[in-house]
């Protein structure tokens, strides 16, 4: 399997038309971002990608972030500073956002208290720049809880990452491990990991091993057939 693979599938395509908008201030929305859905389906591997084509600040939330610290990860992305207080640390990431507008990727937000929410809430009203909250199905719901934090993701900037389709699933064999699933073979896999990247990523793998023994690199429905019995 050859590493460092991304193919752009749906999910990717509509990720990155939302940000396109979202970065466009002459003729994008303003607003904030949510990206949600089950792990494995491939989120924060298209934001990452995002973020390392386009800048910006990307963080991965800690399990029990204070203010403090929280707001210190994001200051230190953007100014490589870690101010004392989270009121000091906040002021430096507008002031550093007012001078080059770049998104800010929360990465895992489902973990963050409401109350970090809402300082990152603050920081959009005062820079207007795209905050993008990533996370489990739970995140919407706990954005609702505060209409104001709510009302600022306009209903085209909430993606809601559904699992790979069979289409993906041909594309990934092939660029991954040069591999030419039939169409059946595809809709297999698909079905079998549930649209789950991680599991197509582990399924494909097996696949590789079973293309190896057999001297092909057709891959049909009973050999996806053979990895499940």
């Amino acid at each position: 399997m050859r590493k460092g693979i991304f193919i752009e599938t749906e999910n990717v395509n509509r990720f990155r038309t939302v940000m396109r908008q979202a970065l466009d201030t002459e003729r994008g929305r303003p607003g904030m971002v949510c990206v949600s859905s089950p792990a494995g389906l491939g989120k924060s591997l298209a934001a990452e990608q995002h973020y390392a084509q386009h800048g910006g600040v990307y963080v991965r939330v800690w399990e029990g972030w204070t203010q403090q610290a929280f707001l210190q990860a994001i200051c230190f992305e953007l100014t490589g500073t870690r101010p004392h207080g989270a009121d000091r640390c906040k002021w430096a990431i507008c002031n550093a956002l007012a001078d080059e507008r770049r998104a800010i990727y929360v990465d895992e937000a489902d973990r963050l208290s409401i109350q970090r929410i809402e300082d990152l809430r603050d920081i959009y009203v005062y820079t207007g720049v795209p905050i993008v909250l990533i996370g489990e199905p739970g995140l919407p719901t706990m954005l609702s809880a505060r209409a104001r934090v709510d009302d600022r993701i306009p209903s085209e900037y909430r993606v809601e990452f559904t699992g790979i389709s069979s289409t993906d699933v041909m594309l990934y064999a092939q660029e991954a491990a040069g591999l030419s699933l039939s169409p059946e073979a595809c809709a297999q896999v698909a079905k079998a990991t549930k649209g789950n990247f991680r599991r197509v990523h582990n399924m494909m793998l097996s696949l590789e091993q079973a293309a190896l023994a057999a001297e092909t690199v057709e891959i049909d429905a009973e050999m996806v057939r053979g990895l499940r019995a």
